[in-house]
């Protein structure tokens, strides 16, 4: 079997990979969603697993890899807050619900060979009145910055549970050198990002650029210049990018990972044929917004099953992205799949235009299929094998 679920995991990525057989299953957990996804969809979908299974109640269900794709809280917080859940049950000597046989987490601290804690101390300062009108929500790269800590909290309970080291990349994992493919139970593992030269890039920036930064008194400026950083560099340049094959079937998993990198680090690999990948689903990367890809990296992989991740907040789905979809496809043999119904996205306006765009391209004749997590299932399931 191969079976994708994603999980209404609100406006972040929560991510099940099913595969093995019937009497050999094997999962794969990548990211876990924003605070509230762990105990709303991604513990009980956990706990059904355990009972299909038909495991005893000291069993533990086994995961072969567990992975946070980046440190944005929409797709880390989930996982702390499981890794913390097991961390206290094996203080308490309780028997624990999972076993991880590992963890892939490139921390901001790793990436950016980093212990400086005024990292933290600046993401505090976003939100004191000292500053005036704090830096915003909107501004992605205050968001992440605040997501340091999360970050680093995760690092240490992965220690707590001897889950560090990234097994078996024994650092940082990147695209390139001798790790690249890795084989995680029957599913190979292809890393096509972040490219080694481009985190070399952000280091060296970080160490003349923003580092000397903290050192200075703080300011709104400086802050917001820090920021700034974080969002467009350390936040899209580090997000782990993997092809999973198993069972002829091929997987792109891409987190928030920005389109032309991922294209970058398939042509590294020697993924692209003719300038093209062929791919079963593409998980659609940054929940869809439109500030991550182009036309040409729909036009360049191609896909059965679009994935989208998105409730509609930050205007995720992007009806520009949808439509870059739709216009870099001559047929209709594809599905896009959302985690939310249209009218049951949580910010409604959102559904609305993405439902009206859907009815729009019905009404010029396009056919291909839009699937919907019905609204009391945990997940939308894409079935492969």
């Amino acid at each position: 079997m191969l079976v994708l679920e994603a999980l209404r995991a609100k406006f972040g990525d929560s991510l099940l990979l099913h595969s093995g057989t019937t009497a050999n299953p094997q999962l794969v957990v990548i990211d876990g969603g924003p605070a509230g996804v762990y105990s709303d969809a991604l513990r009980p979908r956990l706990d059904q697993i355990r009972k299909e299974r038909g495991l005893k109640a000291k069993t533990a269900l086994e995961i072969e890899l567990m992975m946070v794709s980046h440190i944005d809280d929409d797709h880390i917080a989930g996982l702390l807050e499981l890794a913390q859940h097991l961390n206290s049950r094996r203080e308490r000597r309780e028997p624990l619900p999972w076993k991880i046989r590992r963890f892939w987490h490139n921390s901001f601290d790793d990436i950016l060979d980093n212990d400086d804690l005024r990292v933290a101390s600046a993401a505090s300062a976003m939100s004191t009145a000292s500053l005036g009108e704090p830096l915003t929500p909107e501004s992605d790269g205050a968001m992440i910055l605040a997501s340091v800590k999360q970050g680093r909290a995760l690092r240490n309970v992965l220690k707590a549970l001897n889950l560090v080291g990234n097994d078996p990349f024994g650092g940082l994992i990147l695209a390139g050198g001798p790790r690249k493919t890795v084989d995680v139970g029957d599913v190979t593992m292809t890393v096509v990002g972040p490219i080694r030269e481009t985190v070399e890039a952000l280091q060296e920036k970080w160490n003349n650029e923003i580092k000397p930064l903290l050192a200075k008194e703080r300011s709104r400026e400086r802050l917001a210049e820090i920021a700034a950083y974080v969002d467009k560099s350390v936040h899209n340049l580090s997000s782990i990018v993997v092809l999973a094959e198993s069972q002829g079937k091929r997987i792109l998993l891409t987190g928030d990972g920005r389109g032309d990198h991922t294209l970058t680090g398939l042509r590294l690999a020697g993924l692209l044929r003719d300038g093209r990948l062929d791919v079963d689903v593409l998980k659609v990367p940054h929940h869809g917004s439109n500030r991550n890809v182009e036309s040409a990296y729909f036009k360049a992989i191609v896909a059965k099953h679009y994935v989208v991740s998105a409730d509609g907040k930050h205007h995720n789905p992007d009806v520009e992205t949808l439509k870059m979809i739709s216009d870099a496809r001559d047929d209709d043999d594809f599905t896009i799949h959302l985690t939310y119904p249209t009218d049951g996205f949580n910010v409604p306006e959102i559904g609305r235009q993405v439902q009206a765009f859907f009815d729009a391209e019905r009404a010029r004749g396009r056919k291909y299929r839009v699937a919907t997590r019905a609204a009391e299932d945990l997940s939308v399931r894409v079935p492969l094998a």
